[in-house]
């Protein structure tokens, strides 16, 4: 799969973010809008930016512009900034087949984040950003055109009724880590993986379907829903609120999996000519569930994948870098190919969801953050974009399978 060559530039030393970041932007903003002030009728800025192996730099001709609210983008960075500053500085991140180190993210979002103070009109913004930072497209995924392009899908924090015991209509369970799974280490990846231990050998804990069937994480009920989809959607999801009968309201966060792979059923209908691509979606599944109940644990059970949850201290959806996710910014992509924390543009088109106006969807251009990631974000050409909590979140998630483009930003190696 193509990414962005090696001559990338190189992750620096690391030194300490200035004092005088303001003092040094307010010379440089009126350097630069001296410059604009030239440039008003000339067109979008064009970046050279890093391509992949065996091609000469080309030109991007981006125009940065965002439609969120720039409060959101604020609380997202100093989010992503707790969770690096926590890091050794010279810790590495992937960047393509490069990296950069702790603190040049650190750095990049201190720097962006001033940028932003101001709320720079888009083409001051723009100048801004290409003075300043390298851009990094991300390579894509080979299988949607043109090169460069990325799968865009959507999630969000669901919020569903729930009983601490057993009885009817909550007959559902989301489970806690249960007794009998156990933790091994592989001390060459460092990766943790789920099993268990039968006669004295450790192997992997059971599917989906045994679990459900055979009641081996019996005695590990946290709660119980209503409807067997809600519960499923949970496990897909990673988070959610559980408004209890009497009323309060509680999170519930990921806690283990059973270290089954994870296949989406939504695929798997498509595949099976039960709904087609075009229709697929959480509405679609859950209405088709709903008409042909006989089919509904044989569909769930194609995905081995399964969830243990633990109960939250607040109501916020966390990430796996362990921080709150900020709705409209934060983003979930493989943290193997892009650094977690890091700071990216992302375009491509949303559902009008809740908007006055009447075309079904519009454009979307945004900065977003590396926060999280998930069983079925793989690869350099996966972005899923978390949308917030309750229905209103639910349907713009559920609507998301989107094209678009993906850029990470880091401050050029002069500024580092």
């Amino acid at each position: 799969m193509p990414w962005p060559s090696a001559n990338w530039p190189k992750p620096s030393r690391e030194r300490p973010v200035p004092d005088n970041v303001d003092e040094l932007m307010s010379v440089v903003r009126f350097f630069l809008f001296s410059l604009l002030s030239l440039l008003v009728c000339c067109p979008v800025a064009a970046v050279t930016a890093p391509e992949p192996h065996g091609r000469t730099p080309s030109k991007l001709h981006l125009r940065f512009t965002d439609d969120l609210e720039y409060h959101l983008l604020h609380k997202a960075i100093q989010e992503s900034l707790h969770y690096l500053r926590q890091r050794p500085p010279a810790t590495k991140f992937p960047l393509g087949p490069s990296s950069c180190t702790a603190n040049d993210l650190i750095r990049s979002l201190v720097f962006f984040d001033h940028l932003i103070k101001s709320r720079p009109s888009p083409k001051l913004l723009t100048l801004e950003i290409t003075t300043f930072f390298d851009i990094y497209p991300a390579a894509g995924t080979p299988t949607i055109a043109p090169p460069g392009t990325v799968l865009v899908t959507g999630y969000y924090q669901p919020v569903f009724a729930g009983s601490l015991v057993r009885k009817a209509p909550f007959l559902y369970p989301l489970y806690a880590i249960p007794g009998n799974l156990v933790l091994r280490r592989n001390h060459v990846t460092a990766s943790v993986q789920p099993g268990r231990f039968r006669g004295g050998r450790f192997v992997p804990y059971w599917t989906r379907k045994e679990i459900e069937n055979r009641g081996v994480a019996k005695g590990s009920e946290l709660v119980w829903l209503k409807d067997p989809f809600d519960a499923y959607l949970l496990h897909i999801q990673g988070s959610g609120l559980i408004r209890l009968r009497d009323g309060t309201l509680k999170g519930i966060h990921y806690a283990m999996k059973n270290g089954r792979p994870y296949r989406s059923i939504g695929k798997y209908m498509v595949q099976t000519g039960k709904i087609t691509l075009q229709e697929a979606g959480i509405d679609t599944i859950r209405r088709y569930l709903n008409e042909h109940p006989e089919e509904l644990h044989q569909i769930l059970n194609t995905n081995q994948s399964f969830i243990f949850f633990q109960w939250a201290t607040d109501h916020d959806a966390i990430g796996n870098l362990g921080r709150p996710l900020t709705g409209g910014r934060s983003i979930a992509v493989d943290q193997r190919c892009f650094p977690a924390g890091g700071i990216a543009f992302l375009q491509s088109r949303r559902p009008a969801i809740g908007q006055k106006d009447k075309k079904q969807w519009i454009a979307l251009n945004r900065f977003v953050l590396a926060q999280d990631t998930g069983s079925a974000i793989r690869g350099p050409g996966r972005v899923d974009l978390f949308w917030g909590t309750g229905r209103q979140a639910g349907q713009a998630a559920g609507k998301m399978k989107e094209s678009g483009k993906l850029y990470f930003l880091l401050l050029k190696k002069k500024f580092l």
